[in-house]
This record gives C-alpha cells, sequence and structure tokens, in this order.
C-alpha cells in the first residue's frame, strides 16, 4: 500500500532529474495558466470539436465530380 502511495512523489522526483528544475517549473506554470485560461470544459470541446469535424466530412453542393 505504501508503495502505491509513494508512486507520485518517486514520479515527480524521477521527472525532475530528467527535466530539471526550471524544466518542472515551467511545466507546472504551463498547466496552471492552461487550466485559468480554458475557455470551456472538456465535454464541450470534444462536442464542438466532433461537430466541426462532422461539417468538413460533408461534401458541398458542385465539389463532386462532373458526369
Amino acid at each position: 500500500m505504501v508503495k502505491i502511495l509513494m508512486f507520485p512523489l518517486k514520479a515527480v522526483r524521477a521527472f525532475v532529474k530528467l527535466a530539471g528544475v526550471r524544466g518542472a517549473l515551467f511545466l507546472v506554470v504551463g498547466v496552471v495558466v492552461g487550466m485559468l485560461v480554458a475557455p470551456t470544459s472538456g465535454a464541450r470541446l470534444r462536442a464542438r470539436l466532433r461537430a466541426k469535424l462532422a461539417t468538413r466530412r460533408e461534401i458541398p453542393e458542385g465539389a463532386g465530380f462532373a458526369p
């Protein structure tokens, strides 16, 4: 049980060793800014992206092959 609870801390320590302190701080700042600036929730964004993809897949009139 203790090993499972300590895994996140070990993962963070390994990431800081790999990326360095500056890299870890930039990651944290980027995540915080992204969460503050994010305009919509994930579900709304996925629905909007699906709608955009559906409209792009439709073939406009006159864009097909000529008979």
